[in-house]
């Protein structure tokens, strides 16, 4: 990029600035089960029956005490119930929660949302230096809130689940808007300052091989493109989960692994992903600062069941 285009660009407003921080998981529940309204009294129930915790999801301090519950033990997919009130008093509901295990990733954190209840919260994290930070949803902001200080580094576990999926249609995007496109527009300008605007060619990028990730509707949501490394399946009782393990690369940072759940039901017309596959996915993200040790090159959720 010349430097007229950098200029252009940073004059521009951010892309996806008029997004919000919509506090509520009932997209993501219906997605993973498809009728929270119907179920979710049984699945809380189920979570507190069966399911376990780990110690690294258990908080006490002077005014308030916080467990996470979560079931299945062994599956990287879990319904997770977040237990509050008084040390030494009795534990009620606060939230459901899918939880979802990630891929461990080094970021550094640049701000945080805490939702109103201040239990939950989203967080930004750098990715390259004076662009806008990626955002994802913290399941377990009531640990981690003291340890999430802007300009920090930790190890997070970064997981995503698709709203939608299907393999990529478009080997070429036309941009016509943005800071992309305007940045392109004042540099053809200057090359051309006698031609017709009309006559500028559009702007087009091939997308073949490409890993684009630009933002959705809100806060933690966004639209990708990416090469799917490998794929696992998982369930959570009786819906089958795909899980898809991506990576963006960058050119001054390490790479991006995010581990991608995507319900068969969000599959476009059917669609079966494979190792290899260039899809196009909308998701939302989830992360927390790591609480065991994984491998970036395996599988997700093996190596820490709950108890």
């Amino acid at each position: 990029m010349s430097e007229k285009q950098q200029e252009e660009e940073q004059r521009q407003p951010p892309f996806g600035a008029d997004r919000t921080h919509f506090e509520g998981l009932g997209d993501q529940w219906a997605v993973l089960v498809g009728n929270p309204a119907a179920l979710m009294p049984q699945i809380v129930a189920t979570v507190l029956q069966a399911g376990g915790m780990r110690p690294s999801w258990h908080r006490t301090d002077a005014r308030d005490e916080y467990v996470l519950m979560a079931w299945p033990e062994k599956e990287p997919a879990r319904a997770a119930v977040l237990m509050h009130g008084q040390p030494g008093e009795q534990l009620n509901p606060a939230t459901a929660v899918p939880l979802l295990e990630g891929l461990p990733n080094d970021l550094t954190v640049d701000d945080v949302h805490v939702w109103e209840r201040g239990m939950e919260a989203n967080v930004a994290v750098s990715m390259i230096e004076g662009r806008n930070p990626m955002w994802f949803y913290d399941p377990l902001y009531f640990r981690d809130r003291e340890d999430l200080t802007p300009g920090v580094t930790h190890t997070f576990l970064i997981s995503g689940l698709a709203y939608g999926v299907r393999r990529a249609l478009l080997d070429e995007m036309t941009i016509t808007q943005g800071p992309h496109f305007e940045a392109y527009a004042a540099a053809w300008r200057e090359e051309h300052p006698d031609a017709d605007p009309l006559e500028m060619p559009p702007l087009k990028v091939n997308l073949v091989g490409k890993h684009l990730i630009m933002p959705g509707r809100n806060f933690c949501e966004y639209q990708m493109r990416a090469t799917v490394v490998s794929v696992e399946t998982t369930h959570l009782d009786k819906e089958e989960i795909y899980i898809l393990r991506l990576r963006f690369g960058f050119d001054d940072r390490p790479p991006l692994n995010l581990a991608l759940y995507a319900p068969r039901r969000v599959c476009v017309k059917g669609y079966e992903p494979k190792s290899g596959d260039e899809i196009d996915a909308y998701v939302w993200l989830q992360g927390r600062i790591a609480d065991y040790v994984a491998d970036p090159e395996s599988g997700v959720g093996e190596e820490a069941p709950v108890q």
